[in-house]
């Protein structure tokens, strides 16, 4: 059961919109001392305008997840107000789309800047003051694709699989400190993403790529199926609250059925029937 007696200092990344600032909005509702940042300086301030319904206990700054003494500048502030961090959830990420063989290696590797480097490097900054506390919480916001890759995702989804990973190996060492490390695995939620991954889906606008048929089908099926399986992002803030709050976290929050079912698949159904189902799906022959 959530235990709110006590408030919480929590730092959140990427809360420019989506489930990033309905996270921070929900925790700082519920009486906690948020940090919420985003990378863009518009963003920031929007959430400084924001932050003024909350009395102190919401303040935005300005992250960048690829950016050391960003990072290192912000954790330093909470350390210095606060004297504590309780709980980060890293949310900050992006969506790169496209066919493996024609995203660049450049787009490769800011995917993974973003998404997998950046996660890395938060931890890696707010860990020391979590042990000498000798209690945290690492909220990851993973995803569905962690376990079920979609054609055309292969940047995404590669990159949330490296955060499951990373996750688990955290869960083991941070144990023996009293840090808890806790994934939240949304399925199809109603943000800016789609959008981004559209835009990002270079396919779509070139008519030479073998990829073009493939882009299509992935494209309309999201256009069918999208809006049917959706959740708002306010469902992803309440299953990171409980994370936040619960005694005894769960080691995984899976957000829609999609993302319920999709693990149970993967892990009980042979690849290549997996792969005819997608087809099917994608209405491919």
């Amino acid at each position: 059961m959530p235990d709110s007696s006590k408030s919480k200092v929590i730092l959140i990344t990427g809360c420019s919109s989506g489930i990033g600032f309905a996270a921070a909005n929900l925790l700082a509702e519920s009486g906690h001392l948020v940090y919420a940042t985003a990378r863009r300086n518009e963003s920031v301030a929007k959430l400084d305008e924001w932050s003024k319904a909350f009395s102190g206990r919401a303040v935005a700054d300005q992250l960048d997840v690829t950016d050391a003494s960003s990072i290192d500048q912000v954790v330093s502030r909470i350390e210095s107000e606060r004297g504590q961090i309780d709980c980060v959830v890293n949310n900050a990420g992006y969506g790169q789309a496209g066919p493996v063989e024609e995203v660049s290696i450049d787009a490769w590797r800011e995917q993974f800047e973003t998404n997998v480097f950046g996660v890395a490097a938060i931890n890696q900054c707010v860990l020391p003051m979590m042990r000498k506390q000798r209690s945290g919480r690492v909220i990851n916001i993973s995803s569905v694709v962690a376990h079920l890759s979609l054609p055309m995702m292969g940047p995404y989804c590669a990159s949330k699989h490296a955060v499951d990973a990373m996750s688990l190996a955290l869960r083991i060492e941070l144990a023996p400190f009293g840090i808890d490390v806790i994934l939240i695995e949304p399925g199809p939620i109603e943000t800016e993403f789609r959008s981004n991954v559209d835009q990002n889906l270079e396919t779509q606008t070139d008519e030479n790529s073998p990829y073009k048929k493939l882009g299509d089908a992935m494209n309309s099926y999201w256009n069918r199926s999208f809006g049917k399986t959706a959740a708002k992002p306010i469902a992803v803030a309440r299953a990171i609250k409980k994370a936040v709050e619960s005694k005894h976290p769960k080691t995984r929050y899976r957000i829609t059925a999609p993302a319920k079912f999709a693990p149970h698949l993967v892990s009980h159904l042979p690849d290549r029937l997996l792969d005819r189902i997608i087809h099917w799906q994608l209405k491919l022959k």
